[in-house]
């Protein structure tokens, strides 16, 4: 269903690549991906073509993206607050803490100076744990 209103830019903008794609609103994305899939998947037999492929591929990138990057902020936020990465492996389910550190090193890179410099620092303490 687009959005209720004035359509928003998520509701008209052509999608063929995720650099296509104008908002990072997850519950925008995941509605127009539901339509695009629907259409795709026969689900909706109002004219599905290849575009709507496209579309549902681009978006549910761009939602990864987004989500992956929602994750790494909930793993900083964690280490602030004293998890250890064996606790925040448990909350996502994963096997392997060491990966998760890694991941979330070259993530912390990616940061600001400060926020790095800070991160980095938890890394070291989360693992000391």
């Amino acid at each position: 269903m687009p959005s209720e209103g004035k359509p928003q830019p998520i509701d008209t903008a052509v999608i063929t690549t995720p650099s296509d794609v104008p908002t990072s609103d997850l519950s925008l994305l995941a509605d127009r991906r539901e339509r695009h899939t629907a259409r795709a998947t026969g689900q909706d037999t109002s004219g599905a073509s290849a575009t709507d492929v496209f579309a549902a591929l681009s978006l549910g990138t761009v939602m990864r993206r987004v989500l992956d990057d929602q994750e790494q902020r909930l793993l900083f936020e964690g280490l602030r607050h004293g998890a250890t990465w064996e606790q925040l492996a448990g909350a996502l389910g994963a096997a392997d803490p060491v990966q998760m550190q890694a991941t979330f090193m070259a993530w912390a890179q990616e940061l600001p100076d400060d926020e790095a410099a800070e991160a980095m620092r938890l890394v070291e303490d989360g693992t000391d744990k």
